[in-house]
């Protein structure tokens, strides 16, 4: 009769969720990448302040801090891996910009239809989460 090991149910469980919270993270950099690009001239950028805005970060994040004005010089935002946050069952990353004006863009107002720049930019990154879940797998 086989002799069962210690249980190590907990652990692992643990384990996964932290190498699933990285791998959102680097998902998240993707999502970011896709939505910048959804952005170019005569298709919401004037100076690339939105574009440049846009960025991943953890729940709880104060996105009103990110409010500048538009213009050539402001700075970049994304490009920084953030490993997803873990609550319970829940693990979480969000990607978007702080900007006043970022929502009007992405979902319109009055007669214009919105760019969708970021569910654009998600749908496009879709395809590769498999790709980031499987370089975080256990081993």
């Amino acid at each position: 009769m086989a002799r069962m090991k210690s249980w190590r149910g907990r652990e692992i469980s643990q384990a996964v969720a932290q190498n699933v919270a990285k791998a959102l993270g680097k998902f998240g950099l993707r999502v970011e990448g896709h939505s910048k690009r959804e952005l170019r001239r005569g298709h919401g950028v004037r100076y690339g302040t939105l574009r440049r805005s846009i960025h991943t970060a953890q729940p709880g994040y104060s996105w009103r801090g990110d409010d500048v004005k538009p213009g050539p010089g402001t700075p970049e935002m994304g490009g920084q891996i953030f490993v997803a946050l873990v609550s319970g069952r829940r693990i979480t990353i969000q990607v978007g910009s702080g900007l006043r004006y970022a929502m009007p863009v992405h979902q319109g107002h009055h007669s214009f239809d919105g760019y969708h720049y970021l569910t654009n930019g998600l749908e496009k990154a879709k395809p590769e989460l498999a790709q980031d879940l499987a370089e975080y797998r256990l081993k």
